[in-house]
């Protein structure tokens, strides 16, 4: 099978590889599509994973075999795939914390090599705990596409409710790529008035255009007029989906007193922020984190999806065949005008 695989530090080829072999439990899923996710692009623009790998993860195919013990799914169903589900018993399970536990640290879905994700390949490879916990049924009507979304949604439902936002809350998103567009809908869906801001006005338009109550250019006075929409005193919650000093001091500064400030974007090691404690702890500000998904919201991302109460069709803007993942993975790193969510696709969409 085809698959592009990473060799090293922004090295990424098409080569033909075996097709996994699959196990008890297990299954071999046809790739339809996958989401390049910034995260993958990170780890492949860095080099901080050494090669060979096959990394996506926002992976939606069709089974294509299924080993023995597998009573989930059959031959031709069409199925969403987790990359990561936790134990549910360890001490970080217990504290919900998924993403600390070990064994959510174990990549479940594999086209070869070291488990990576796999999803940019032509066929993926499911665990067995996979199978069982973080593959997910998609019903007739919903494409590939749409249901490549089931992971990154998740993603920003545990962000969403980690900062507590509810309904009647005023919340400012930074940042409006595809994270902060998802994460703008799922707050806007919890009942919350959502501002958002950026610096592109396309990004601008489209955040308009799925709900935001105010779409704010980031390069006028954010503070000013965050403050004119929320009596003076700045937003309950903000959610950072940019990265960098700026965005991130945009974030504390349009929060009130006593408010929270979610920083979801920074995932790589190096991406720094100076903060004035003193300020922040007179202010009685909080800043939390978040990262990956959570188990405990699969049900509710899949609804948002599969339902369309997160609109995430509209966020796709280029699509890719398989051996042109890498220009695609390089028009997604670098954001610009036009350009939202990039799609390597094989024919499922």
């Amino acid at each position: 099978m085809l698959a592009a695989v990473y060799r090293g530090k922004d090295d990424l080829r098409t080569e033909e590889i075996p097709v996994p072999e699959i196990g008890p439990g297990e299954m071999l899923v046809k790739v339809e599509a996958c989401g390049v996710c910034p995260t993958d692009i990170k780890k492949i623009q860095k080099g901080l994973l050494p090669g060979p790998r096959v990394f996506g993860h926002e992976t939606a195919g069709i089974v294509a075999r299924t080993a023995a013990g597998v009573t989930r799914f059959r031959e031709g169903d069409r199925v969403a795939l987790h990359h990561h589900v936790p134990c549910g018993t360890c001490f970080y399970c217990g504290l919900k914390a998924y993403a600390q536990c070990e064994v959510y640290k174990r990549n479940g879905t594999t086209a070869g090599f070291e488990p990576s994700g796999g999803g940019f390949a032509e066929y993926v490879r499911a665990m067995d705990w996979i199978v069982e916990r973080g593959a997910i049924a998609v019903p007739a009507g919903v494409s590939a596409e749409e249901a490549a979304f089931v992971e990154p949604v998740n993603t920003c439902v545990k962000c969403v409710q980690k900062a507590g936002v509810a309904k009647g809350q005023s919340v400012l998103v930074v940042g409006q790529g595809p994270i902060g567009l998802m994460l703008m809908q799922i707050a806007r869906w919890t009942g919350a008035t959502v501002f958002t801001s950026d610096t592109m006005p396309d990004r601008l338009e489209m955040s308009r255009a799925l709900g935001a109550a105010a779409a704010i250019d980031a390069r006028e006075d954010v503070i000013a007029e965050i403050r004119g929409l929320t009596d003076g005193r700045g937003v309950d919650v903000a959610l950072l989906a940019a990265v960098g000093e700026k965005p991130f001091q945009q974030a504390v500064d349009a929060t009130r007193a006593a408010g929270t400030i979610m920083v979801f974007s920074a995932t790589s090691p190096g991406e720094t922020a100076v903060v004035d404690l003193g300020l922040l702890t007179v202010a009685e500000k909080q800043i939390l984190t978040s990262y990956s998904a959570s188990v405990d919201v699969q049900d509710l991302a899949a609804q948002l999806v599969f339902g369309r109460e997160v609109r995430v069709k509209e966020l796709i803007t280029h699509r890719f065949s398989l051996d042109a993942a890498k220009p695609a993975v390089d028009l997604a790193s670098q954001p610009k005008p036009g350009v939202l969510k990039v799609m390597v696709t094989m024919g499922g969409a």
